[in-house]
């Protein structure tokens, strides 16, 4: 453009005296003058501004350019290295815990009702988490738990060295969670990962009255497998069996040779995100207790179970339902349990309710002793507020119908992690 205006006015400037000539030599077609100077000097004035405008943009371009590979360079450079054998291993510990106040008013069979409030000073929860080599790693949660005498437990609940070969295939060995429904494989025991204040019945812990075995000592095996339709999760656990009674956990030895076993998958279709749907079976041979009535013998345990889940913001499902049968080769007894928890997000503030069902067989010596093993039928209704991005407040009420008492609880928790 530059080179063609030059042309042009050199042009003007040849074109000029003819012009000139023309108009003197001929009086009647006289011209009136044009100044072409000032024309030039004008046009001249704007190629330079534009010239000026043309280097400020060319300039800003530049500059453009360099704060973008900057700032590339610089997410390159925060973004974490892959973890190699030859580094040293970076150990991570995460913190959990809650603190709450309870109100409970409770009618017992032929007794007067009582009321109790009192003050909880939750358990405090540990994860200590480590890459040592590019494919093996290191988990451990422990629990410190503090009881109604004062006292504080140190509890490892679970420890495990796992080798990740391939997304498909993991393997661990160690303490673990049992294969053994989706609350049980997906949240800890904090009640930070919680929407409600505490689990589901049928979830409780072996040393809370928990009527399943949901810890295990052995190999795991779980792993993701994609396929055209979905995704498919599996786990599987070999390891040590119950103890004596519901609350042990064999850490040490195994009281038989018979070892349990458990296996879980769950579907994830393409077609419905955030569903997932499965099963679990487990099977154990309980030792036998001669110092207990009726478990002279050893108890085959069958556990069945299935789950659901419908998880995409702002929904949550869960429904989960377990088949216990044991047989001591004189009586066989079943029994069965299950909730539906149902929550609906508005941005901070989450409401929710889940019903809970345990329907026992009487008689079954091997929960002889455990503390209100009976048909229990609960309706939690509350809501969670997640006050900081890592502290949440929940208010909560219970109704439970069970076959000796009736109680009613309020709960108010607020629980963090750290």
């Amino acid at each position: 453009m530059i080179r063609f205006t030059g042309l042009f006015f050199a042009f003007l400037s040849v074109l000029t005296p003819f012009h000139q000539v023309f108009a003197e030599t001929d009086g009647s077609i006289q011209a009136p003058k044009y100044d072409y100077n000032e024309e030039l000097r004008v046009l001249r004035k704007e190629v330079k501004e534009l010239r000026v405008l043309v280097d400020k943009l060319t300039k800003k371009q530049v500059e453009n350019k360099t704060e973008i590979v900057e700032n590339k360079a610089e997410i390159v450079a925060s973004k974490p290295k892959p973890h190699t054998d030859f580094d040293m291993p970076s150990l991570s510990i995460r913190g959990f815990g809650h603190v709450q106040y309870d109100y409970s008013n409770e009618s017992i069979r032929n007794h007067p009702n009582e009321d109790k409030n009192h003050f909880t000073n939750g358990d405090i929860g540990l994860l200590f988490s480590s890459q040592i080599s590019k494919k093996l790693s290191f988990f451990n949660e422990t629990l410190f738990d503090f009881n109604s005498d004062g006292d504080t437990e140190v509890e490892v609940e679970r420890l495990l060295l796992n080798y990740e070969y391939a997304d498909w295939l993991n393997v661990s060995v160690g303490k673990g969670h049992t294969s053994l429904g989706y609350w049980n494989k997906n949240y800890y025991h904090s009640t930070w990962t919680h929407t409600t204040t505490d689990r589901p019945l049928l979830f409780q812990f072996e040393n809370n009255n928990g009527i399943l075995p949901l810890h295990y000592v052995g190999i795991g095996i779980s792993g993701n497998v994609g396929l055209d339709f979905g995704n498919v999760e599996y786990s599987m656990s070999l390891g040590n069996g119950r103890g004596i009674d519901s609350e042990s956990v064999q850490v040490i030895n195994d009281r038989n040779d018979d070892k349990q076993i458990s296996f879980q998958f769950t579907i994830e279709p393409n077609a419905i995100e955030g569903f997932g749907v499965g099963a679990n079976i487990l099977y154990d041979v309980i030792p036998n207790n001669i110092d207990v009535f009726g478990r002279e013998n050893e108890i085959d345990e069958v556990i069945g179970g299935a789950h659901l889940y419908y998880l995409k913001d702002p929904y949550e499902l869960i429904a989960e339902y377990q088949y216990v049968w044991h047989d001591n080769l004189i009586s066989t007894k079943a029994h069965q349990g299950g909730y539906l928890q149902l929550a609906y997000s508005f941005d901070k503030i989450k409401p929710y309710y889940r019903f809970d069902i345990i329907d026992v067989d009487s008689g079954d010596s091997f929960y002889a002793g455990l503390n209100r093993f009976e048909d229990t039928i609960r309706h939690t209704v509350g809501v969670r507020y997640d006050w900081f991005p890592f502290a949440a407040l929940k208010l909560e009420y219970r109704r439970s119908d069970a076959y000796s008492v009736d109680s009613n609880e309020i709960s108010s928790q607020i629980t963090f992690m750290y």
